[in-house]
């Protein structure tokens, strides 16, 4: 076949040559699809939807997060917040791996979302002039610039004024939510709406809910907290699925904290390193060891309650252990006799 001219039109956007060269063979059609829409809008002010790209490209919102998250965890993007950076990828000479550094992972209400909220389309002015006119309104935002210690501006009234107009929760339930952001160090108004929308996704919808979720909250991050130092971890967080691998073996397994600790030590001798993985086969081995432990010692119990294993007892008189072993060979013969 005679070669084909490619010629550039002015209309056209570029991808990395080092994407072309890794990814092209092996890579999933459907992640390079989404790569190559996302490079396309990536001069998008107002952002991009999960379901923006899967309408666009014909693929389900589960493929675009799939993808997504494939393209960041091999460095040809970085996903940080609502924030997503196309990275240059370069090829190595020798193994043709990219020498892009890949960001840690993170979780999925971290990926790729709009820039643009639903507070962008209340109008500023309209707002502060709704809340200033409402006695209650005033004193709940007062409040929230108190929690936050400092004063609010216009964007922070839209936000706070979709948490009531369009999530629709109670003053009491924003107040627990602004106090809970603030004592994760959060006070990022993006961030604080992200978990808004969180909560009333999830149904979180009342103060009873939103206080046992904050407890609950609490306690896992004690819970981290404590394991972190005593995985001698400094300078990182644990990732989402470390943090999931550790509750896993306290709720799910029921590990205790030797066991945990037991699986950390034999796990930093043989590696050299703190490996989750490593550790969750130690303990889901042990575990299990334990309950097969335990089903052989009740199947084992069971046998020996039976009366034909009755035990010889120096308490019992003659006449009585003469009765039982008369009653014995009737029902069972001389083998069942109690003990001399």
């Amino acid at each position: 076949m005679d070669s084909i001219m490619i010629k550039r039109n002015v209309d056209t956007f570029s991808v990395y040559n080092g994407f072309v060269d890794k990814f092209i063979k092996d890579a999933n059609a459907s992640f390079i699809k989404v790569y190559i829409y996302i490079v396309r809008h990536s001069d998008n002010k107002d952002g991009l939807t999960y379901e923006k790209i899967a309408h666009d490209t014909g693929l389900l919102k589960s493929d675009v997060v799939s993808s997504l998250k494939f393209w960041h965890e091999n460095g040809a993007i970085t996903l940080d917040n609502n924030t997503l950076t196309i990275n240059k990828i370069s090829i190595s000479q020798d193994d043709s791996t990219t020498t892009t550094q890949v960001e840690p992972e993170v979780s999925e209400e971290m990926l790729f979302q709009p820039s643009t909220s639903v507070s962008s389309s209340y109008k500023g002015a309209e707002v502060v002039k709704t809340v200033n006119s409402d006695q209650k309104l005033a004193n709940l935002f007062m409040l929230v610039s108190q929690i936050l210690n400092k004063n609010l501006n216009t964007n922070d009234y839209k936000i706070i004024y979709s948490f009531i107009d369009y999530l629709k929760l109670p003053e009491q339930v924003i107040i627990i939510l602004f106090e809970y952001c603030v004592s994760c160090g959060k006070t990022n108004m993006r961030y604080i709406e992200k978990i808004a929308y969180s909560w009333a996704d999830n149904g979180i919808v009342t103060p009873e809910q939103a206080n046992k979720f904050v407890k609950n909250s609490n306690k896992e991050q004690s819970i981290l907290t404590t394991y972190k130092k005593n995985f001698r971890i400094s300078g990182r967080e644990f990732t989402r699925t470390e943090e999931k691998m550790l509750l896993s073996w306290l709720n799910e397994y029921k590990a205790d904290e030797e066991l945990i600790m037991r699986a950390y030590d034999s796990t930093v001798m043989n590696t050299g390193k703190v490996s989750f993985k490593y550790m969750d086969a130690i303990i889901k081995n042990e575990m299990e060891s334990k309950n097969t432990k335990q089903t052989h010692k009740l199947s084992s119990n069971i046998e020996k309650s039976k009366f034909r294993n009755y035990p010889k007892d120096k308490t019992i008189g003659d006449a009585e252990r003469q009765a039982i072993e008369r009653m014995m060979l009737k029902f069972g013969g001389e083998d069942d006799a109690v003990n001399e």
